[in-house]
């Protein structure tokens, strides 16, 4: 479902009450950094903000849900029409429109809203463009930066703005999500859905869509128990079997050893999981897995092979 036209809001309801008291008070600081974990639903989160702000009644909210809004501008990656796919960044152009629009007289009163989503792929020239407008924001201007990797962006333009953490869903609010989103679903497959989903509707619905939940369920085993021959090239080629599946499992790994090193680091622990290793061992396995699947997708390799060497270099002791 496409965040702008989720009437649902599952989650982030005390965040959602800090900006309904912000904007009673008039208090709303012009630019927010709305960021966390991927599918956690940030940009539904935002656009509901955008329909609190701009109108809650029903010819405001499908003007919004068009993307038709007078008052709101929405900045994402656009077509490359000669490759036929969207851009890997966004770029300075994209951003010039930023400023043309916030120069303008709002067209309903109050706010002129801009939405960016995955800010941190505006390359340098149009982050650098964005900064200027942080720094002199027109009157009226209300920037909502969207993006999983704050990190990537400018220090500069992470200090012009509010930063606002969006936390994963409770099992209860997937739940409640998952049988509004997928109704046909057993209630076995929610509660299996859920626990691998670690808190993202975004990843449950892209497990149950793509059929991809056993590649999530080949993930969590091969990080928690030893896999060794015959069993290798059964997941293997149940991998391959799966729409994507050598892409999806190389995206749900690395996620998983991503977050892994993460609670490691948080909890000052030198290792984790399944073989026990040191955290730096484990990003130097990140680090592998990434190439080799590079190098296999560039050069066209055998799939099957790179697989296997993959359960291998995570299985071995």
């Amino acid at each position: 479902m496409i965040p702008r036209e989720n009437d649902h809001l599952w989650g982030h309801q005390k965040e959602y009450a800090y900006f309904q008291q912000a904007i009673a008070q008039d208090k709303l600081h012009h630019a927010w950094l709305v960021n966390g974990e991927e599918g956690i639903g940030k940009a539904t989160f935002v656009y509901h903000l955008v329909r609190l702000i701009l109108g809650t009644n029903p010819a405001a909210v499908s003007r919004i849900k068009a993307g038709s809004h007078a008052d709101l501008l929405v900045v994402a990656r656009r077509l490359d029409e000669k490759k036929n796919r969207l851009r890997s960044e966004i770029l300075m152009e994209d951003i010039k429109s930023v400023g043309e629009f916030l120069r303008l007289t709002p067209a309903e009163g109050g706010w002129r809203i801009v939405v960016i989503e995955d800010a941190d792929l505006m390359n340098r020239n149009a982050a650098n463009s964005l900064l200027k407008l942080l720094e002199e924001p027109p009157k009226g201007a209300l920037l909502f930066l969207i993006t999983t990797h704050p990190n990537r962006l400018l220090p500069t333009i992470l200090s012009r703005c509010r930063k606002m953490t969006l936390h994963g869903l409770s099992d209860d609010e997937m739940a409640q999500g998952l049988s509004v989103l997928d109704p046909k679903l057993s209630q076995g497959d929610r509660g299996k859905v859920i626990a691998l989903a670690e808190g993202s509707l975004g990843k449950a619905l892209q497990l149950l869509e793509s059929g991809h939940l056993n590649i999530k369920e080949i993930v969590e085993n091969l990080l928690t128990h030893p896999v060794k021959g015959k069993e290798i090239y059964q997941q293997v080629d149940l991998i391959l079997q799966k729409e994507n599946g050598f892409s999806i499992f190389l995206n749900l790994l690395t996620d998983a050893i991503s977050a892994r090193i993460r609670q490691a680091a948080k909890a000052q622990k030198t290792e984790f999981g399944y073989p026990m290793r040191p955290v730096p061992e484990w990003i130097e396995i990140w680090q592998k897995l990434l190439k080799w699947h590079k190098e296999a997708e560039s050069f066209n390799l055998d799939k099957k092979q790179t697989l296997i060497s993959e359960f291998n270099l995570v299985s071995e002791l």
